[in-house]
């Protein structure tokens, strides 16, 4: 066995090693994805059979013996057929990752590219009775025979058909998804010409071993992104519907909640917040008054004027809020909105007396979307003030009221909302 041989079978030992590896990587991960994981593993699991079987063949080349005779043509034939069974089950990977939008790729790509894959099987156990893929010498050593060239073609037209099915869909792919498919559709390929030009070197194998980690990382990478958009969209709808059960028990601000964090969300991006900043500004906006849970029914929804006592009650809100939203450990920024919704700029709002900068940033955007709603909310006692007035007291709050930059924020979209279209109803 030369020396390049012996590297050879030493890289498909570990190259097998590490497909046992990943598939066990992908069997403990959180799926959320059967279909797409089985075939992955499968994948896998085929060219763990191309690193074996190989690896087998190099061992018994040239061996004259029985043993050596059949071990050499098992060899061949196991690694060419899982070659095979490797283009199906990443061609089925790649067309379930396409699919994960839920639109189906065509049927006539599916049953084109099996038929391609079955007549390079059916060939393949025809030339071990006819030889023209590849043969064996007096010595028992493998050679490429005349028809080698028809393997090549299945193999090219089977790559080709992948990569432009990546082509088409590349929208429905994320960036690595993309990169890996693109990787596994052409390096295999180069490496595949390169290795009729540098006989006995196991670059196609090395190849699909590389791209085939590329596409277990792109895998992997979607798995905990679908893991954590799940869990902020749980985390959402658990908020809203306990703003909307917050908004249920004040018969006044039906649906206040809701139009706070609306307006918070317009103010963050037109402040040129991150994407997520501007979820977690919404977020402390859509629980800025869980505090009114324990303020009794009657003094909420009271009709007339408030007693002193009763309005020191109403304002036990925003403390009594962020007591509630400080239990919530892993997000512990959503109690700054229940507490500081209602500090002034100039220092006179409560329930800490906080003034400019020392307010965070957060709360003074909250605490203008609150008094715009307000503003442009119907009440018992009023209908909603008109968008001259609403803009007229944003102007003259900046400053002494409201954060300067947050007002000429409100200003803007004030301004550019002629028809008056953000207020209730």
């Amino acid at each position: 066995m030369t020396m390049i041989q012996m590297l050879n079978m030493s890289f498909d030992v570990w190259s097998a090693l590490f497909n046992v590896i990943l598939i066990v990587g992908v069997v403990v991960s959180r799926r959320h994805n059967r279909l797409q994981a089985r075939t992955l593993m499968l994948s896998l699991a085929a060219n763990f059979g191309v690193n074996v079987f190989e690896a087998l063949a190099y061992i018994f080349r040239g061996d004259a013996s029985q043993l050596g005779w059949w071990m050499v043509r098992v060899a061949n034939f196991g690694v060419f057929f899982c070659n095979h069974l490797l283009l199906l089950f990443a061609a089925m990977f790649i067309v379930r990752t396409i699919e994960k939008d839920g639109q189906p790729v065509s049927t006539a790509f599916k049953r084109g590219f099996a038929a391609v894959i079955a007549l390079g099987v059916v060939l393949l156990v025809l030339s071990q009775a006819f030889g023209f893929y590849y043969g064996f010498d007096d010595q028992n050593r493998y050679h490429r025979a005349g028809g080698y060239a028809v393997m090549l073609a299945i193999f090219f037209a089977a790559m080709l058909s992948l990569f432009v099915l990546t082509v088409k869909n590349r929208r429905r792919l994320t960036q690595i998804e993309r990169a890996s498919f693109f990787m596994f559709e052409t390096l295999p390929a180069i490496a595949t010409v390169a290795q009729l030009f540098t006989y006995g070197v196991s670059l196609t194998t090395f190849a699909d071993t590389l791209s085939l980690t590329m596409m277990f990382m792109a895998y992997e990478l979607e798995v905990s992104r679908q893991i954590v958009a799940n869990e902020h969209r749980m985390l959402n709808d658990v908020i809203s519907a306990l703003a909307e059960a917050v908004d249920a028990k004040d018969a006044y601000t039906r649906g206040h909640s809701g139009r706070v964090a609306k307006y918070s969300r317009m103010l963050a991006a037109r402040m040129e917040f991150g994407k997520e900043d501007v979820e977690r500004v919404v977020r402390m906006a859509l629980l800025h008054d869980v505090g009114k849970i324990g303020v009794p029914d009657a003094v909420l929804n009271k009709p007339g004027r408030l007693t002193d006592e009763e309005f020191d009650l109403i304002k036990s809100h925003a403390a009594r809020g962020s007591e509630i939203l400080a239990k919530v450990k892993s997000i512990p920024e959503l109690s700054t909105g229940a507490r500081w919704h209602h500090e002034r700029y100039d220092g006179g709002g409560y329930p800490d007396g906080l003034a400019g900068e020392d307010i965070p940033l957060e709360a003074r955007i909250i605490c203008v979307a609150d008094c715009y709603d307000a503003m442009t909310s119907d009440r018992v006692y009023r209908a909603h003030l008109p968008q001259d007035v609403v803009r007229k007291e944003i102007f003259d709050g900046r400053g002494t009221q409201f954060d300067p930059q947050v007002a000429e924020a409100m200003l803007g979209i004030i301004d550019e909302d002629v028809d008056y279209e953000l207020r209730e109803g």
